[in-house]
C-alpha cells in the first residue's frame, strides 16, 4: 500500500534546490551562479508560502521541542526509528538550517557586489564560509536520508522521487 507523503510542489522545490546548490558549487563565481543562487532562494520562497498555506501535513511546519529531539535521537541509537509522514524533528530543523544559510548566501553574495562593500573581503570570506556550512549540511542531510532509511525499512530517496511511501521492503519485491 502507498500513500502519497511528498506533493509534486514540494519534490520539485527539492530538487530544484539541491540541484541549484551542487550547479553553485560547480560554478564558483559570475552571472550565471548569482542567476542560480537567486532562483534557489525564489525555491525556498515559494516553498516556505506554499508550506503556510498548504493543508498538507507533510508539507506543513512545525517546531519540533528538545524533547521530541531527544527521544528521536535516543530512538535511533537504539537502532529503531518511528515511521511517519514527512520529517522527524531533526529533519524538521535541518530543512530550516538549509534554508537559513541559502537565505544568507543570497544576501552576503549580494551585499559583496554593492558599492558598499566592493571590494572588501569579508562578505565575500562569509559568503565562503556560509557556502561550506551548506556543502556540509548537505553531506549530513544524505547521510541521514540513507540511515533513516535503513532503520525505518523505508525508501526515503524513492519516496522524494515519485511522493509515495512505501516499505523498503516493498521496493525489493518490485
Amino acid at each position: 500500500m502507498q500513500s502519497l507523503v511528498w506533493t509534486n510542489v514540494i519534490r520539485l522545490s527539492h530538487w530544484l534546490i539541491a540541484a541549484g546548490v551542487i550547479l553553485d558549487w560547480l560554478n564558483e563565481t559570475g552571472y550565471w551562479h548569482r542567476v542560480i543562487g537567486y532562483g534557489c532562494l525564489l525555491m525556498v520562497v515559494l516553498r516556505v508560502i506554499y508550506g503556510v498555506m498548504s493543508k498538507i501535513p507533510s508539507a506543513r511546519f512545525y517546531l519540533p521541542g528538545f524533547t521530541q529531539m531527544k527521544t528521536h535521537l535516543q530512538d535511533v541509537a537504539l537502532g529503531k526509528a518511528h515511521v511517519g509522514t514527512g520529517h522527524n524533528p531533526l529533519g524538521q530543523w535541518a530543512v530550516y538550517a538549509m534554508w537559513l544559510l541559502i537565505g544568507l548566501l543570497a544576501f552576503t553574495g549580494w551585499i559583496s557586489r554593492t558599492e558598499l562593500y566592493w571590494g572588501e573581503d569579508a562578505p565575500v570570506d562569509l559568503h565562503r564560509l556560509l557556502s561550506t556550512l551548506l556543502m556540509y549540511m548537505v553531506i549530513l542531510h544524505v547521510f541521514s536520508v540513507v540511515l533513516m532509511s535503513y532503520l525505518t525499512r523505508q525508501n526515503l530517496i524513492k519516496q522524494m522521487l515519485t511522493g509515495k511511501q512505501s516499505s523498503l521492503s516493498e521496493n525489493d519485491h518490485e
